[in-house]
């Protein structure tokens, strides 16, 4: 929700926190005595929904309703401005959380391998597992502990909710039929095996995976679907893996200091290399640079 629509919300039953300048909490647990739309445009966002109880619809731009139910999330992606339609009937009683987190934190949506929003928003649904309800009432309990102790557990609750979303969702999406290599077309065989060598060619340069859609002729769920189904591996996996490979190189190759290479890989920081070279490789750049040094300075 924006600014604009949580402003519209009854203030009875509510609670909203500040709790870092990059994350906003908002609790509600309510019966609304009248039915309550709320409009409204806002920026870019990161929004998790987390329903206990509850019931309604709500609209992003002009795209297809989705009903809200209980015992289910939404996680709501949006990359800029988006106007935003919500429908609450009366005589339910709801119990919600919303979680706003900075825009920044969209990256990890695509590091997930699910959509990244680009002009459009996105929002992706699932069934609310134990461990996020979990995470939601124990975030609802320490809400009124108002120390800086308290905030940080509270910040570190709200980033778990997120993991927790992101892993769910993540489960789901790969759960999905996928399409054989078999059964894809020749023209659009040949169409993903060129994207893929651009890929290795340019891995090191920013890259869209829409728009690399877009150049190969197809539609963003095609061309994902297709590529992992070619290549067993999702676009967006196999741009880290070329650029941990380039990275693998340099380590191996030269002296520069390991920011550098992040830069010359394409990755945005060191730690951010650092995170992705240690789930690929089991060990840290660093260590990694020194296991060389000790094999060439024994052989």
């Amino acid at each position: 929700m924006s600014d604009s629509q949580l402003a519209k919300l009854p203030t009875s039953g509510m609670r909203r926190w500040q709790l870092t300048p990059k994350i906003r909490l908002t609790s509600v647990q309510a019966t609304l005595a009248d039915d309550l739309e709320l409009r409204g445009e806002g920026d870019a966002h990161l929004s998790l929904v987390i329903m206990c109880e509850g019931a309604g619809w709500f609209r992003l731009n002009r795209q297809a309703i989705q009903h809200y139910c209980a015992d289910s999330f939404w996680l709501s992606c949006a990359s800029g401005r988006c106007q935003g339609y919500d429908f609450f009937p009366r005589h339910h009683f709801y119990h919600l959380l919303i979680v706003d987190f900075s825009p920044e934190l969209l990256t990890l949506v695509e590091e997930c391998g699910l959509r990244v929003p680009g002009d459009e928003p996105k929002v992706f649904s699932a069934a609310l597992a134990e461990p996020l309800k979990a995470a939601m009432l124990e975030i609802q309990q320490g809400w009124n502990e108002a120390s800086p102790l308290a905030a940080l557990h509270l910040e570190s609750l709200a980033l778990n909710a997120l993991w927790l979303a992101l892993g769910q969702l993540q489960t789901q999406q790969e759960a999905r039929p996928q399409p054989t290599a078999s059964r894809l077309p020749s023209r659009e065989r040949k169409r993903l095996i060129a994207a893929r060598d651009v890929i290795r060619q340019q891995a090191s340069e920013p890259l869209s995976i829409e728009e690399m859609a877009r150049t190969a002729g197809l539609s963003l769920m095609a061309f994902k679907r297709g590529f992992r189904a070619m290549f067993g591996i999702t676009p967006w996996n196999y741009v880290i893996e070329c650029r941990l490979k380039l990275a693998q190189n340099l380590l191996e190759e030269s002296a520069l200091p390991l920011s550098d290479i992040a830069l010359r890989c394409g990755f945005a920081h060191a730690s951010h290399l650092t995170r992705f070279f240690q789930r690929q490789y089991g060990q840290p750049p660093g260590r990694y640079r020194s296991s060389c040094q000790q094999v060439r300075m024994a052989g």
